[in-house]
């Protein structure tokens, strides 16, 4: 008998997670960014997570990929203005004011950059192996692979460092289990590679991952629209800094009631 009541246990608590991971991936709470594959799918839930188990997490804010570099030519810089503008006006004030917000409600904080170990970078992975915009080499403790200063890491918050896209492996992924992390707020550059390849990652590792739209950028509005709709209500889902806060200001004016 007690054999049975065990395993009866064991079978409930096994269905509660695998129905919990379920729910969490079918969730829609928004009909921004909907791809054909859930544009009929009705707005099923609210944006909901508990401050004590969410990360924020700031992708590759570092100077390197924040400065304008000097272009080649006055139509290469036209072309790469609609990046660099929407970076200085719109993503670096929305990560202040989300890091801020995190700091403040004791949200854990996650900095992840591209850096090598080696001056010649001969760790990197191919794809930062690739031709001109991913032929990738930040030299240790340099100025391009610092991160940018508004956002300088504070005492407490975790510092990744990294050769290839995804900012997710083992080490990072049994850090945030072990200090109870179910959701990841991500924002930083560029949407359709590092931040892409980051999200799935934390997807493929059951993590709840919210995207902000407005504290990420791509090479154009173009490509980091088409890569929020491949990735929305997939592998995560996609708000807005606004949204973000009001959910946690909620969060905390219900604890201190």
């Amino acid at each position: 008998k007690v054999f049975f009541l065990i395993l009866i246990i064991l079978l409930k608590q096994y269905f509660m997670i695998t129905y919990s991971v379920t729910e969490a991936s079918r969730m829609k709470v928004n009909n921004r960014y909907c791809s054909f594959y859930y544009r009929n799918d009705p707005v099923t839930h609210e944006i909901s997570y508990r401050p004590n188990e969410t990360a924020l997490m700031l992708i590759d804010l570092q100077n390197y990929f924040v400065d304008r570099p000097d272009f080649g030519s006055e139509q290469e810089a036209h072309e790469w203005e609609e990046m660099y503008r929407y970076i200085h006006e719109t993503v670096i004030p929305n990560n202040e004011r989300l890091l801020t917000f995190a700091r403040e409600n004791e949200i854990l904080v996650v900095h992840a950059v591209i850096e090598s170990s080696f001056e010649d970078g001969r760790e990197r992975s191919l794809s930062h192996r690739r031709p001109t915009f991913n032929n990738i080499i930040i030299a240790p403790n340099t100025y391009e692979s610092k991160i940018i200063e508004p956002l300088t890491p504070q005492k407490n918050e975790v510092m990744i460092k990294k050769t290839a896209h995804s900012a997710v492996d083992s080490s990072l992924v049994l850090l945030l289990n072990n200090l109870g992390i179910t959701d990841i707020i991500a924002t930083g550059l560029v949407t359709d590679q590092c931040v892409s390849s980051t999200v799935r990652g934390l997807s493929d590792h059951n993590f709840r991952v919210w995207v902000v739209e407005d504290a990420t950028m791509a090479g154009t509005f173009e490509l980091r629209d088409n890569e929020l709709t491949i990735l929305n209500n997939t592998y995560c889902n996609v708000v807005n800094t606004e949204e973000i806060v009001n959910v946690l200001s909620k969060d905390e004016s219900e604890r201190e009631n």
